[in-house]
C-alpha cells in the first residue's frame, strides 16, 4: 500500500495507527451527541471479540466500543424508513452492517448496549448513520449479559450428541 492510500492518526488508546483510506467510515451527520465527528475506523482486537473499537479520526480521545446486537439478542430487528436506507445507497437492510454502541462498566453485569440508536453502515461505501428507532421494544441501556444468558438458555443442548 502506498503512502497516499494510508492515513496516519494519533490516538489516546492505541497510539499512532496507520489506517487504509478505503477503510475509513464516514458518518455525514455524525453520531448523536457527536455531530462534528464524522470519520471513524474500526479497530479489531481478537481478545475483545465480538466487540470492536470505533476510533474517531478527528478526536484522538474519542473511541466507542461497538458490537453486532445479534451476538447477544438473536431476535433483534430494526425497522427504518426506506429513505434512511436509500441515503446510504442500500437497497435493503440485509446489505448493511448493524452495530450498537456499548457502555463498558467495571462490573460486566452492568455492560449495556444502545439498541434504540443503532449504527447502520454500508460496507461497500463505508458510509454510515445512526438512527433512532421509534419503538419501546428496545432501550438505550440494554443489559448485554442478561440477554446473552437468555440466549444461552434458549440454545439446544447438544452435549450428549
Amino acid at each position: 500500500m502506498t503512502e497516499s492510500e494510508i492515513e496516519i492518526i494519533q490516538t489516546e488508546r492505541f497510539g499512532e495507527i496507520k489506517v487504509p483510506k478505503k477503510e475509513i467510515l464516514f458518518f455525514p451527520e455524525g453520531l448523536l451527541g457527536f455531530a462534528e465527528m464524522k470519520r471513524y475506523v474500526f479497530i479489531e482486537e481478537t481478545a475483545y471479540a465480538p466487540f470492536l473499537w470505533m476510533q474517531s479520526l478527528e478526536d484522538p480521545h474519542l473511541c466507542f466500543v461497538v458490537v453486532n446486537p445479534l451476538e447477544f439478542l438473536a431476535s433483534y430487528q430494526i425497522d427504518v424508513k426506506p429513505v434512511e436506507i436509500q441515503s446510504l445507497e442500500l437497497n435493503d437492510l440485509n446489505q448493511a452492517r448493524i452495530l450498537s454502541i456499548v457502555v463498558v462498566r467495571e462490573d460486566p453485569a452492568l455492560i449495556t448496549a444502545n439498541l434504540q440508536g443503532p449504527l447502520i453502515i454500508n460496507p461497500a461505501t463505508c458510509q454510515g448513520k445512526q438512527v433512532v428507532l421509534l419503538t419501546d421494544r428496545y432501550h438505550t441501556r440494554h443489559y448485554i449479559l442478561q440477554e446473552a444468558g437468555q440466549l444461552q438458555s434458549e440454545a439446544p443442548d447438544t452435549r450428549g450428541e
